[in-house]
């Protein structure tokens, strides 16, 4: 028997068999569908993805979310039209602790199919949303459970991984807390910062300069120790760059970095996740922004984008007076 010859026969085996998958697993997804079908609810478990059980009957946390496409105002009076999810760009702050069982239902109320990645996770193959590769895509008016018990501690993401270079930019992201089981270290407080750019705008948290001060004032006292998370869920590398302080960091993508860098400057890629500490220690109130100066703009007019500030409380500056002859 010649080499063509059997290769021929090779090829049509496989073709055979891959026509008996398509067809077994075309059957299995037809039998779980309604006769009359609603909005699809299709739930993970112990057979293919998406099909029929559930891994766990109890989670230690369930959380809802819908896809959508609304308004958001990015700069003071001036709205774009976003995708984000709950109505939120960036989507809410998913908090965790380490070992919990965790069940999110995700609500598809886009013009087009969407899934979600759990970024930077070690979930099972199943759970992690890229369409084609571990899951159908969750067509518009579908809904999808995701199960997955919560992996190691650290700062991480969610978004979409459908359509990524349109959906992500639109802003369908958010931050994932995964707390250590024993508890966090001991910090007076915390902040989480999402990098991003939609609309020719450059954001931190879904806002530009100067509305970031709004919600993205970083508050200290002296002597007081803080930890910031910062998130990189754009398409562009961000430096972000800290005045009158030099912070040291602690974790690089959830890792805890056995000799932490002390810096005051920290370029973070996309898809990358950077958690620093700083210590209270020259009062004051300081900016903090990103060092690519075209990022500080709001479409190419100086000040605006990736600029929020680091305040004392304890401590009255011209910034503070300012604000106080504002009101």
């Amino acid at each position: 028997m010649g080499a063509k010859f059997r290769i021929g026969i090779l090829i049509l085996a496989l073709l055979s068999l891959a026509t008996i998958g398509a067809v077994a697993w075309g059957v299995t997804v037809a039998a779980e569908q309604p006769s009359n079908p609603g909005p699809a609810k299709v739930t993970l478990g112990d057979g293919p993805a998406g099909i029929a059980g559930s891994r766990f009957t109890d989670p230690d946390v369930e959380i809802n979310l819908t896809a959508d496409v609304f308004q958001w105002e990015i700069l003071n009076g001036e709205f774009a039209e976003v995708w984000g999810y709950n109505g939120q760009y960036p989507g809410p702050e998913i908090r965790v602790t380490e070992g919990d069982k965790v069940r999110i239902n995700l609500t598809n109320n886009l013009p087009e199919a969407t899934t979600i990645h759990w970024h930077g996770m070690e979930v099972p193959n199943d759970q992690d949303g890229v369409p084609g590769i571990t899951q159908p895509d969750i067509e518009p008016g579908a809904s999808w459970t995701y199960e997955f018990v919560a992996p190691k501690p650290g700062t991480m993401m969610y978004h979409t991984h459908s359509n990524t270079m349109v959906q992500l930019s639109r802003g369908l992201f958010g931050a994932f807390i995964v707390e250590p089981r024993g508890g966090l270290p001991q910090y007076d407080r915390e902040y989480t910062l999402l990098l991003h750019e939609t609309a020719g705008l450059y954001t931190i948290n879904g806002h530009s300069f100067p509305k970031t001060l709004e919600d993205s004032l970083l508050k200290i006292k002296t002597g007081e120790r803080i930890l910031i998370r910062m998130i990189n869920a754009g398409n562009l590398h961000h430096p972000m760059h800290l005045h009158g302080h030099q912070f040291k960091v602690v974790q690089l993508d959830g890792n805890p970095l056995t000799n932490p860098l002390v810096v005051n400057t920290q370029d973070i890629a996309p898809g990358q996740t950077v958690d620093v500490e700083v210590v209270g220690t020259n009062p004051g109130t300081w900016v903090f922004h990103c060092h690519v100066i075209s990022h500080v703009t709001n479409r190419g007019v100086y000040p605006g984008g990736m600029l929020i500030a680091l305040d004392y409380e304890d401590h009255t500056s011209y910034f503070d007076e300012q604000a106080a002859a504002a009101k």
